[in-house]
């Protein structure tokens, strides 16, 4: 038991996280890393809403959520789904976990003025490149999924 999964997903918690990743990896405990839903009741209560029963959810901000993820990464009884909702918070966390985080998945940014999709849930722009590019560097695998059956693309795999 470990942290399973750290992914990006700019919706956090919906179907295909709370059913899919959770039952595929036999996740327990869900910790969202987002500063805004830590700050918002009414985003947290949505978040908890969603999430499986079966589930604990954590809901703490980026600057404290290193060491969290170091706790984590050395759990005996947690399976442990890490959520994003950005590559800067991503980058921020994998900078500040101490590099107990190797792989991160990307599985939705959603397009806007000025991105470039790179798949069909996932669009770029700049500063997400470069945040990717800054993740992949300090040794984390970049990988890009929707869901646990779906081919995995790495950041490589894009020109980019």
């Amino acid at each position: 038991m470990t942290i399973s999964l750290v992914r990006i997903d700019d919706r956090l918690i919906h179907g295909q996280v709370a059913f899919g990743w959770t039952t595929a990896l036999g996740i327990n405990t869900i910790l969202v890393v987002n500063d805004d839903a830590k700050n918002d009741q009414m985003k947290s209560m949505a978040l908890n809403l969603a999430k499986p029963s079966n589930v604990v959810l954590y809901i703490r901000g980026v600057a404290e959520s290193g060491e969290i993820v170091q706790k984590f990464a050395s759990s005996k009884k947690s399976n442990v789904l890490v959520l994003v909702k950005t590559t800067e918070d991503a980058r921020r966390l994998v900078e500040a976990s101490g590099g107990v985080i190797t792989t991160l998945n990307v599985g939705g940014l959603r397009y806007g003025e000025g991105k470039k999709k790179l798949t069909d849930l996932v669009a770029v722009d700049e500063k997400d490149i470069a945040n990717l590019k800054t993740i992949k560097d300090a040794g984390v695998q970049v990988e890009f999924r929707m869901l646990p059956r779906d081919k995995k693309k790495l950041l490589t795999d894009f020109d980019i």
